[in-house]
C-alpha cells in the first residue's frame, strides 16, 4: 500500500500520540500490535503492513 506524501502526513497527524522512529527514507510506527515500516519510494510512502496482516490471519487459520 502506498500513499502520497500529503496523504501520509495526514495519516500521521490522525494518530493519537504516535510512537515513531524516523531516518532518511524510512519511518517506523510503533503500534500496539506490531511495528509498521514505511519506506519512501519516489513521491510516495509505502508499506507492506496489509499484506503481512493477511499472512498472519491465514497462518492462524491453518494452525487450528
Amino acid at each position: 500500500m502506498c500513499l502520497t506524501a500529503e496523504a501520509f502526513a495526514l495519516f500521521l497527524n490522525m494518530l493519537a500520540v504516535p510512537e515513531l522512529t524516523s531516518e532518511p527514507g524510512r519511518i517506523i510506527i510503533h503500534a500496539q500490535a506490531r511495528d509498521t515500516h514505511w519506506i519512501a519510494v519516489e513521491d510516495t510512502w509505502c508499506t507492506r503492513a496489509p499484506q503481512l496482516d493477511q499472512i498472519d490471519r491465514f497462518a492462524s487459520l491453518q494452525a487450528r
